[in-house]
């Protein structure tokens, strides 16, 4: 699988990790807390005519500080998870080949908290499955292991934002990335660099966005690579994260992530012991309920005790 396959990957899950929300007039970063999490239905061309479904579920780990490319961040901590069906056509040794089988994601991303911009990304994926000739089927192996760290030299990307407000984020990328494609042959790559990496970052308009998970109120924030490749993102403030992502890589679109689930503890009602206060009030009113009955059975079973009332004997 080419590198730059993956980088349109990476890409893609580097939108989905980083958040917003939205305060009266501007987008502002959202309050994350450990367990936070969002799960996506994605479909991603990963390479020419193979794709992935399944889903991919983001989760906030931990927030503290971190020291990437000689810069300390009290950065936020992402776990990166995702399975689900691989299917579609692979280019081999025996042309171009049908293939189908599963996938597996892993990894983690670190955010940096001022624009929460990803400055670490480590991510694993893994597919295996079949290949199907004309005369038998061959089992494959697909891995692909990404590293990548950000090192910012002219950043100017902050929340909070306004609607129309861009910003060029500009920096180096340190990557090293091994593929691997096993079949009875073996196909293995390595790619490993430092380059220039500058990013433009639009906050474009407020849109409404329909998802699995719901209908949102949105605003719609555009990420454009130096390779012309972007993301557009749209960030629904309930959730504390986007509702839906596109990654295009210039001239077609190559993933879309729809949300499906989420936990966004910041807006959750305040609790005490593990119980909201409406749920504490439901607690209170059955137990009045069992108490008066209680004190109800315990009257009837007084009066039974004392036997029927007797009257005073005729005198005689």
């Amino acid at each position: 699988m080419r590198a730059a396959a993956f980088a349109v990957f990476i890409l893609a899950i580097s939108a989905l990790a980083r958040a917003t929300a939205a305060s009266n007039e501007a987008v502002s970063g959202p309050h994350l807390t450990a367990g936070d999490f969002w799960t996506y239905h994605t479909n991603t061309s990963l390479a020419a005519g193979f794709f992935l479904e399944g889903e991919i579920t983001l989760g906030v780990s931990s927030q503290g500080p971190v020291t990437i490319e000689g810069t300390s961040y009290n950065a936020v901590q992402m776990s990166v998870t995702g399975s689900g069906a691989a299917a579609g056509t692979f280019s081999t040794h025996l042309g171009v080949t049908p293939a189908s089988g599963r996938w597996l994601l892993t990894g983690e991303e670190t955010l940096e908290p001022a624009g929460l911009k990803v400055v670490s990304s480590v991510l694993d994926l893994e597919a295996n499955g079949t290949f199907r000739t004309s005369s038998l089927a061959i089992p494959f192996l697909l891995s692909v292991q990404n590293t990548t760290t950000f090192r910012f030299l002219d950043d100017r990307w902050r929340f909070p934002a306004e609607i129309g407000n861009t910003s060029v984020v500009t920096g180096q990328m340190n990557f090293s990335e091994d593929s691997r494609l096993f079949y009875g042959f073996q196909n293995q790559t390595h790619t490993a660099g430092r380059v220039w990496w500058n990013v433009s970052y639009a906050l474009e308009t407020a849109i409404a966005v329909d998802s699995p998970a719901g209908h949102f109120d949105a605003y719609r924030i555009r990420q454009t690579a130096p390779d012309s490749g972007y993301a557009l993102s749209y960030y629904a403030p309930a959730t504390g994260n986007d509702a839906r992502t596109e990654t295009y890589n210039g001239t077609s679109r190559v993933t879309t992530n729809e949300l499906v689930s989420y936990r966004y503890q910041a807006l959750e009602p305040a609790r005490f012991l593990g119980l909201t206060a409406s749920q504490w009030g439901i607690v209170g009113i059955v137990a009045a309920a069992a108490c008066s009955t209680a004190f109800a059975v315990w009257i009837r079973i007084r009066m039974r005790s004392r036997g029927p009332e007797t009257g005073s004997p005729p005198r005689g």
